[in-house]
C-alpha cells in the first residue's frame, strides 16, 4: 500500500475518476458529503484541502480529503459544515490509521460525523451518536404507509398544510428553484434564526456563502445542489438548500417565515421534497446527528456515526480521553454546578496541551 498526499488542485482526471467509481461500488459513501464535487466545492473557498491517495498495484484504491490546519492538525473537508466524512475505500482494502496520518503529514485529524463502519478509527472515538434518514428504497408511498402505522406524524403535517392552503392560498413547491430571490431570502432567514436563538451567525462568514451559492448551481446527474421552495398563494413560507448525490440527499439548511409558524410549513416543504426525491430516485434522505424533534418523527432509521480525534501522539490522545471522560462524569454528578469551572480549566489546559 502507498499513500501520497497532494494538493485538492493537483488531482488528475483519473484520481477524480477513481473517487467517483469507489463513491458508487459502496452504500457507506452514498452521501453527497463523499464527493469529489463537494470537495471542490470547498477547495473553491478553501486553499488547505489535500486528498491522501492509497494506491496498489499503481491503482487508485482510495482516498482521504481533508483540509490542513495549524500545528499539523487535521479536519474534514468543510469543518462544522461536513455532516457525513471518511476514508472512501474499496472493500477489503486494509489501511492503517498512523500509516495514513504519517503520509499525510498530519499530527492529528478530528472527525465529528464518522460512520462507525469506518473501523480503523475504533479506538480514536469519543462519542458515538445517530444520524437519522428517511428510507425511500421502497418509494414515498410505502414511506407515508410506514409512518401512519407508527405513529399521527403524518396525519398531523397534513391537517396544517390544508389549513396553510385554507388561510394563505395554494401551495406550489418547487424541487430545485434556482432564482437568487429565493436563495438571498434563505440566506436571510437563517441569519436571523440564529439571531433569534442566540447561535453565533455562520452566515456573517462570505467563504460559507460562497459555497452554498456555488453548491446551489452545480447540477450533475451524480451531484447536485437542491434549492427547495414551498409557496402559499404569493407567500414564499420555506426554503432549503441541500445537496445529492445519485441516490441519497442531505438535509442542510432548511428555513422558513416566522409569520407561518403556526402552520409548520417547513414539514410540508419536507414530505413535498420525499415524495418528488423518492420519484427522481432517491433512495435516502439524511438528517444530521443533532438531535431535534421532526427528525425523530419522520425518521425511518438512524446511521451510527462517531466523534473523536485520531492522533500520532499516543499520550495526546490519552489526554483527550481522559478531559473528555472527566466532563461525561462531571454532567452526571449532583454536585456538577460548583465542579464545573475547575473541570473547565482543566480541559482547556489539557486541550492546549494535546493541540501543539
Amino acid at each position: 500500500m502507498r499513500i501520497t498526499v497532494m494538493p485538492l488542485s493537483e488531482l488528475q482526471a483519473h484520481h477524480f475518476a477513481a473517487w467517483s467509481r469507489i463513491q458508487d461500488s459502496d452504500r457507506t459513501f452514498a452521501s453527497p458529503f463523499f464527493s469529489p464535487e463537494f470537495a471542490m466545492a470547498v477547495g473553491s473557498t478553501h486553499d488547505n484541502v489535500c486528498v491522501g491517495v492509497f494506491e496498489q498495484n499503481d491503482a487508485v484504491v482510495g482516498v482521504f480529503p481533508f483540509q490542513r490546519g495549524r500545528n499539523g492538525a487535521g479536519e474534514p473537508v468543510g469543518g462544522d459544515v461536513s455532516q457525513f466524512h471518511g476514508v472512501i475505500i474499496e472493500q477489503g482494502v486494509d489501511w492503517d490509521i498512523d500509516q495514513l496520518l504519517q503520509a499525510c503529514n498530519l499530527s492529528s485529524w478530528s472527525f465529528d460525523h464518522l460512520p462507525t463502519s469506518q473501523t480503523p478509527f475504533q479506538s480514536h472515538h469519543q462519542h458515538v451518536g445517530s444520524s437519522p434518514f428517511i428510507d425511500l428504497t421502497k418509494g414515498f408511498a410505502a414511506y407515508r404507509v410506514e409512518q401512519q402505522n407508527s405513529g399521527r406524524a403524518i396525519e398531523q403535517a397534513n391537517r396544517k398544510a390544508r389549513k396553510l392552503e385554507r388561510e394563505v392560498g395554494p401551495l406550489r413547491f418547487q424541487l430545485h428553484d434556482p432564482s437568487d430571490e429565493i436563495f438571498h431570502r434563505l440566506l436571510a432567514w437563517k441569519s436571523e434564526q440564529h439571531r433569534r436563538t442566540n447561535v453565533v451567525d455562520a452566515f456573517q462568514f462570505e467563504w460559507l456563502i460562497h459555497l452554498l451559492d456555488r453548491i446551489r448551481r452545480t447540477q450533475q446527474a451524480s451531484f447536485a445542489g437542491v434549492m427547495s421552495a414551498l409557496f402559499a398563494g404569493d407567500h414564499l413560507v420555506a426554503v432549503h438548500l441541500g445537496m445529492r448525490s445519485n441516490t441519497v440527499a442531505h438535509i442542510w439548511y432548511p428555513a422558513y417565515d416566522v409569520e407561518f409558524a403556526k402552520h409548520s410549513p417547513g414539514i410540508t416543504l419536507l414530505l413535498k421534497m420525499a415524495e418528488a426525491f423518492a420519484d427522481a430516485g432517491v433512495q435516502r434522505i439524511d438528517f444530521a446527528a443533532r438531535q431535534q424533534i421532526y427528525k425523530t418523527r419522520f425518521m425511518s432509521g438512524a446511521i451510527p456515526v462517531a466523534k473523536g480525534v485520531a492522533d500520532r501522539s499516543r499520550l495526546k490522545a490519552c489526554v483527550r480521553r481522559n478531559t473528555n471522560a472527566l466532563r461525561e462524569r462531571v454532567r452526571e454528578t449532583p454536585v456538577a454546578a460548583p465542579i464545573r469551572g475547575p473541570v473547565r480549566l482543566i480541559r482547556r489546559v489539557g486541550r492546549w496541551w494535546a493541540d501543539r
